[in-house]
């Protein structure tokens, strides 16, 4: 989100509005989807970027799609930074975009504030099924039964280790549980005389030990806040004890802006993060020898985070059947490709896993713990309850509380900050499980 405001403005041609078809927009040529002249329809698309590279293909994509729907002139417009609060503030105004993209963690509270276009009955009409996408991906996205936005792409946690550094210091396998894991922390600190595991105080990695343990945040009732339970108390005890008996370090501590940047200057050799540090590594580190394996077994079996983003329209635009249209090509099976063929995030499309990973096959382990994913989200409010349990991680790795306190901190923030009865209808995990 660094790129300066955007306005891409395509050439004036007639609007032929469409014609409704169940069969997938993509194979039809134009003058068969839409038969009624009409005036063309103008449509606002607000979202962010994190790279040239990325700048420049989702550009392509607009042309492509300028392409294939003359009867829409679409306006694309990059917010640079602050991109929630400019959203938020613009939705209160009236003034959002058409479409925009909308993070799984801030998801429900536009939804339940009935801030964002109900997209069912657009889906049935143009045979868009929410089975075509992992459940816990979509599901995000849905609230009451009804479908809000569409996942454009997603990320999520896995293992990721300098294989030359394990195998120096004896461990011969990547860790595969956390018993496994504690074990190669050792080694490395053994070896080095040095933490060599790096983990931040923060929820969006902690909490995938916390699930990985049994743990929840929401009871399966939808009644009750249980993030202080026997099993995340497990979790932290686990996550913060690497961290206290020597084993790990924070990137703070390390001298690093995050755990990746901590990987690429040789500060550690295991971190936990998501498939954009691939290419980060890729430029910044290309000589360190990186390896990928999923996330170490808990207690209660594998489990991790899932990041995603979804083009959603509002619920006010003047163009829903244009907003749609943008909605359905950016996220169609030919769309979705294009985009995620890129590298930096995978489809959400079930059908699109296989041939993504023919083309990536080292980032497997990324793509198959879809299996058993959670998706980053805490229901209505939860964008402010992690804004608090970050304040409350640092309290505890600066050793100013311990964890039974850090637990009922969180415990009451999730309490006070958390809506219940607004989370999503669909189940977390990111995909079926067999």
């Amino acid at each position: 989100m660094t790129d300066d405001l955007l306005t891409r403005r395509i050439s004036n041609r007639n609007r032929i509005r469409a014609v409704p078809l169940a069969a997938a927009a993509f194979a039809a040529p134009a003058f068969l989807r839409h038969s009624t002249l009409a005036q063309q329809a103008e449509v606002r698309l607000s979202g962010w970027t994190s790279s040239d590279a990325e700048k420049t293909r989702f550009e392509q994509m607009l042309a492509d799609f300028e392409t294939a729907h003359p009867e829409i002139k679409l306006n694309y417009e990059i917010i640079p930074s602050d991109y929630a609060t400019k959203i938020q503030t613009d939705i209160a105004a009236g003034s959002v975009a058409d479409v925009f993209y909308v993070d799984s963690l801030l998801a429900p509270d536009f939804m339940v504030n009935s801030q964002l276009l109900e997209l069912d009955p657009f889906m049935a009409t143009d045979g868009v099924v929410a089975t075509d996408f992992y459940p816990g991906l979509i599901g995000a996205f849905q609230l009451g039964g009804k479908t809000y936005g569409l996942p454009k792409d997603w990320s999520g946690l896995s293992m990721v280790y300098n294989s030359q550094a394990l195998t120096d210091a004896g461990v011969t396998a990547a860790p595969t549980n956390w018993d496994e894991l504690r074990a190669a922390g050792q080694a490395l600190t053994d070896a080095t005389g040095e933490p060599r595991i790096c983990i931040p105080p923060d929820t969006a990695r902690q909490f995938a030990f916390h699930y990985a343990a049994g743990g929840k945040v929401i009871s399966d009732d939808g009644t009750q806040i249980v993030i202080d339970s026997p099993e995340g108390n497990e979790a932290m005890e686990f996550y913060y004890g690497l961290y206290r008996d020597g084993l790990a370090t924070t990137p703070a501590d390390s001298g690093a802006g995050w755990p990746g940047d901590a990987l690429a200057k040789g500060f550690s050799d295991i971190v936990f993060e998501g498939n954009w540090v691939v290419p980060f590594m890729k430029d910044s580190a290309p000589d360190v020898p990186v390896a990928f394996a999923e996330m170490p077994e808990g207690p209660a079996g594998k489990a991790t985070l899932a990041f995603t983003v979804s083009f959603s329209a509002f619920a006010g635009t003047k163009e829903p059947d244009g907003a749609w249209t943008v909605i359905n090509y950016l996220t169609g099976p030919e769309g979705m490709k294009a985009w995620t063929d890129l590298g930096l995030a995978m489809p959400t499309r079930i059908a699109l896993a296989e041939g993504w990973l023919q083309t990536f096959p080292e980032l497997e382990p990324f793509v198959r713990a879809g299996d058993y994913a959670h998706g980053w989200q805490l229901g209505p409010g939860g964008q402010a309850f992690y804004n608090d349990s970050t304040a409350e991680l640092q309290a505890l790795f600066a050793g100013t509380q311990d964890v039974a306190t850090t637990m009922q901190n969180l415990q009451a923030a999730a309490e006070d900050r958390i809506t219940l009865g607004g989370t999503p209808t669909a189940s977390p995990a990111a995909s079926p499980t067999s």
